[in-house]
Formats: C-alpha cells, sequence, structure tokens
C-alpha cells in the first residue's frame, strides 16, 4: 500500500514570481507543496504549478486567515510553513528529515531566519529572528495581530540549529515600500492612548539602541548601521500614523 505523504509545505503570494521557484526548489523534501495565492497579476501561479504546487486562488483578507486556509489543504502530518522570499539551507533539509521521521520529535521547531539585504547576510546576533516554521499539522494554527500572522501549537517546542535564508527586500525603496505597508496594517490594529506621542519618540530611540548596541549592529558595520536606523523608523512610523489617524478621526467626529 502506498505511503500517504509525511511533510507539507504551504506559502502565501503575490506577485512573487522571481522568488517563488527558489522557495519551492529548496524545499524538495516536502512530499506536498501547497500555495495560496492573492489573485497575482504576475507570473506567480505558473511557475509554482510547474513546479509541482497544488496552488489556490482567492482574494487576500488577512495573513492570518490566508496562512490558516492554507494549513487547511495540507493532508501531510507534518507542516513546514515559508514565505515565498525564504528558502532552506542544506543543513536545515537535514535536520527537518530527521525530526519529521523521528520518534522523539516535538511538536514544534521554531527556525532562525538570516537576512540577506544590500550585498549583505546578517548572521550575527542583530536578527535572532526565530519563527515556528515545523509543526505537527493536527496540533497547530495560526494567530497573532495582522500583519504579524504566527504558528500557534499546542504541545512542545524545541529550536532547530541551520537556518531558513530570507530574500526580503530588492533594494531600499522596497524596504521602505514594505515598511509602509505593513506599518499601516499595524496602526489599524493599535489603539491611540495617552503615552502614544511619547511612544512616538522614546520607543524608535529603544529600538535603535537595542538593535545597534546590544544585539550587536555596530559589529555589522554600516550594514550594521542600515539595519538599525530602519528598525527604528519602523517603529516610529506606526506610532505616527496610530497619531495621524486620531487627527483624521477628530476632524471626522468635528465636521
Amino acid at each position: 500500500m502506498a505511503q500517504g505523504p509525511t511533510l507539507a509545505l504551504i506559502a502565501i503570494t503575490l506577485n512573487e514570481e522571481a522568488l517563488i521557484g527558489q522557495c519551492l526548489r529548496s524545499a524538495s523534501i516536502c512530499d506536498e507543496l501547497i500555495v495560496v495565492d492573492s489573485l497575482s497579476s504576475d507570473r506567480t501561479v505558473e511557475v509554482a504549478r510547474a513546479l509541482g504546487a497544488r496552488v489556490y486562488q482567492r482574494e487576500f483578507t488577512g495573513y492570518i486567515a490566508q496562512k490558516q486556509f492554507a494549513l487547511e489543504q495540507a493532508t501531510a502530518p507534518w507542516v513546514l510553513s515559508l514565505d515565498a522570499d525564504e528558502q532552506l539551507t542544506h543543513g536545515l533539509r537535514e535536520e527537518i528529515r530527521s525530526v519529521v521521521s523521528s520518534p522523539d520529535s516535538a511538536d514544534g521547531y521554531e527556525i532562525r531566519r538570516i537576512l540577506y539585504h544590500l550585498d549583505h547576510y546578517y548572521t550575527r546576533g542583530l536578527y535572532p529572528d526565530y519563527h515556528l516554521r515545523l509543526f505537527r499539522r493536527e496540533a497547530a494554527h495560526f494567530g497573532g495581530t495582522e500583519p504579524h500572522a504566527r504558528a500557534i501549537v499546542n504541545g512542545t517546542v524545541r529550536r532547530l540549529r541551520a537556518p531558513i535564508l530570507h530574500f526580503s527586500y530588492a533594494d531600499i525603496a522596497d524596504h521602505v515600500a514594505t515598511m509602509n505597508r505593513l506599518t499601516t496594517q499595524s496602526a489599524a490594529q493599535a489603539q491611540y492612548g495617552a503615552m502614544t506621542p511619547l511612544k512616538m519618540f522614546a520607543n524608535p530611540l529603544w529600538r535603535f539602541f537595542n538593535f545597534y548596541i546590544l544585539r550587536g549592529g555596530f559589529l555589522e558595520g554600516a550594514s550594521g548601521l542600515y539595519a538599525s536606523m530602519a528598525a527604528a523608523f519602523y517603529v516610529f512610523l506606526k506610532y505616527a500614523k496610530l497619531y495621524e489617524r486620531k487627527l483624521k478621526d477628530r476632524r471626522a467626529t468635528s465636521a
């Protein structure tokens, strides 16, 4: 009798033709390739199907809902969740093979991401960046706060050693556009409070200090300075948009 699939890859996409191919190829250890596409206008779907993925197209209603839908399409007992701009390393593929075949495995595994941006791999502590990406299907669901969907596992969680490679931004303009989009979504979920103006000042300063000094961004040279400044700007932008929303609400109520 034929054995069913052991490991499923799930990924969500929107206009990722330049990256989805490498993502799927790096996950060659997976028996199922599941892509949930948010109605891409480029060749994302064509590329994914050519590499053997089962593609579902549906309107984007949020990261949590989209990833949960992808999870529900899997049939394998183990699920690996990747973003389209991520790739498995050789060492990680071997670790995952070992985990899914072991009788003593945990219910979920966090995996560290190494960011590649501006011709630089951030391999030091600047981005500890562990995410729960490998888990038993029946023990997991997606939750969190938009736009930061995260897998939640009911059971034991451990960490793997080998990393995921994260090819997140094409250039600085792409990075700024991503921050703009994500902070808009994040600010929409937050509530304005009396401390918001103070947070708009203090939290970016803390984020820069944390990234550049405590996490050793200064050891990364110009790349570390850029990453620390960008992280601080992200926080500032989120609170600035929250303040802007309060001003719009005030104008609307006084009209």
